[in-house]
């Protein structure tokens, strides 16, 4: 991925990009064996960047819950 860090946290994952404000959290669903961003179901609307981010987020997120063994 581009510039975007992910930070592991106890029940799910931290995406940002370093520099300006955009970050999104995935908690982990055990039961069901996926992934959740709920500031992503809460939005309003977001703008072409926030969902080009959220897209970047999510592949970043998904890829780190593989190599965890979450998913």
């Amino acid at each position: 991925m581009s510039d975007i860090d992910v930070e592991v946290l106890e029940n799910g994952l931290r995406v940002t990009r370093p520099g300006t404000s955009y970050a999104l959290t995935f908690q982990r669903n055990a039961q069901w064996r996926m992934l959740e961003a709920s500031e992503l179901l809460t939005a309003p609307s977001i703008s072409g960047q926030e969902a080009s981010f959220a897209a970047e987020a999510w592949k970043a997120a998904y890829n780190e819950a593989k190599a965890l063994g979450w998913l």
